[in-house]
């Protein structure tokens, strides 16, 4: 009779202690479970729920942006954008694997001005253990901006007094293929020309060069003009400035 009762509360303890175990740790199973695929999508979520919030402190938690030297630049920019941006609201088409280690992730922007929609294709890469949506300064473009990029035969003459200086970049700085930034600057006319020049010594080859007037944005780089354009160039690796 004492042999029984011994078996059986040994049996009892026997089966009870997995269950303890299971229920300290109820997160093991559906870490385990969760793909790359469906943290990437929470991933993209978090960060279009941030900016219709308007929390730009969690936005910049979920993205990679490579237009920004720093994290205080990057939160001043997108505080300034929760005005600023030409879009009212984004939805998440789609999210697709692009190779074993990014996904695709397939965008649509309403416009505020006119409710035109903007399709736009991003990357959702894995940083720091944590997937994000990589921002690099891809354009977008309303139908007003490609309109007047078909039509832009605007001769003005800018007055040397109303110019301001937007930048000074060296040869090292901007290599070929690549872009680059001036400062901010408000506009207060409909016109805007730019002066500029390149000279490198021993450097005689020639280089393409293109500027956009853009809103650095949620999303992307929304382009609003395109200046006219006075160069002298005398050769670089400069190319794709704006």
């Amino acid at each position: 009779m004492t042999n029984f009762n011994f078996f059986s509360k040994m049996k009892k303890t026997l089966v009870v202690v997995p269950l303890v175990l299971l229920s300290a740790f109820p997160g093991l199973t559906n870490a385990e479970s969760t793909s790359p695929l469906e943290l990437a999508k929470e991933s993209v979520s978090n960060y279009v729920d941030a900016v219709h919030s308007g929390d730009v402190t969690e936005a910049v938690k979920w993205v990679v942006d490579t237009r920004f030297s720093s994290e205080q630049d990057q939160l001043k920019q997108y505080k300034e954008s929760l005005t600023t941006d030409p879009f009212s609201n984004a939805s998440i088409e789609s999210i697709v694997p692009e190779s074993d280690s990014t996904f695709i992730a397939t965008l649509d922007l309403t416009r505020k001005e006119n409710g035109e929609t903007t399709k736009i294709s991003l990357p959702v890469i894995e940083h720091d253990g944590t997937w994000k949506l990589f921002l690099n300064g891809q354009e977008t473009m309303g139908a007003a901006a490609q309109k007047l990029s078909n039509t832009n035969n605007n001769k003005s003459i800018i007055a040397p007094l109303a110019s301001t200086l937007l930048g000074s970049y060296g040869d090292s700085t901007v290599s070929q293929g690549s872009s680059i930034y001036s400062n901010q600057f408000n506009m207060t006319e409909t016109t805007l020309g730019l002066t500029g020049w390149q000279q490198v010594p021993g450097v005689s080859s020639e280089s393409t060069m293109r500027y956009s007037v853009v809103y650095k944005g949620f999303f992307s780089d929304d382009t609003i003009g395109f200046p006219s354009l006075s160069l002298n160039a005398f050769g670089s690796s400069l190319s794709d400035c704006r």
